[in-house]
Formats: C-alpha cells, sequence, structure tokens
C-alpha cells in the first residue's frame, strides 16, 4: 500500500535559494521552517530541502512528489506495491491538494545544508 504524506510547511515557505541554488521546502511534521535547525538536502529529481524527521520517513523509499499548479511540492507519495493510502491526522494532516505529478526519484542524503 502507498502512502501520501502532505506538505505542513507554510505556503509562504515552501522554496529557499542558498547561494545560487533554488529548492523547494517539505516536511510532513513542521509547520514552520524557521524552526529546522539541520536540513537534509535532496538533489535528484528535484533541489529539495527536507527537516530530518522527515528524511528519516523518506529514506530508502521509492517516492513521487506531487505538485500543484503554481509548482510547489504538496504532498509526497511513498510508493509500494498496493494502493494508495492518505496519511490523515494531527501529525502529517490530511492531503486535499492535486497536481501533476512532475519527478519520481528514490531519497538519497547528499549532504547537509546549513544556514
Amino acid at each position: 500500500m502507498s502512502t501520501i504524506l502532505k506538505n505542513r510547511i507554510s505556503p509562504d515557505q515552501r522554496f529557499a535559494k542558498r547561494d545560487k541554488t533554488e529548492y523547494h521546502v517539505f516536511s510532513h511534521c513542521i509547520e514552520d521552517a524557521s524552526t529546522i535547525e539541520k536540513w537534509v538536502g535532496i538533489t535528484r529529481p528535484k533541489n529539495v530541502l527536507i527537516d530530518p524527521r522527515t528524511y528519516e520517513a523518506l529514506r530508502n523509499s521509492r517516492i513521487e512528489w506531487q505538485f500543484d499548479e503554481e509548482n510547489t511540492i504538496v504532498a509526497v507519495v511513498i510508493k509500494d506495491s498496493g494502493p494508495v493510502e492518505e496519511v490523515k491526522g494531527e501529525a502529517t494532516g490530511e492531503v486535499k491538494a492535486t497536481g501533476e505529478v512532475k519527478a519520481t526519484g528514490e531519497v538519497k542524503a547528499t549532504g547537509e545544508v546549513k544556514d
């Protein structure tokens, strides 16, 4: 069964720039990006910064990022062999946004991005 995790980061904090590189910002458990001290950077298939707790949830999994019409990550699907299950509740929220899946890949850490 596949699992969908909603992006809980505030919509106005879902993009970041470090040096000349732009990143999407994603967390399934944190709403305020300014509270995260250490970010994990993913560079393939998209540049994405995620918090360490989200990284642990996605590590070594096949995933598909879900984007809205403004090309903002709204959710991630953790791929399995079964049907899709939406994760609901206080910790992850309910996924209501829909969008075209534009990128797939396997999550592997490439290093930490620190401010």
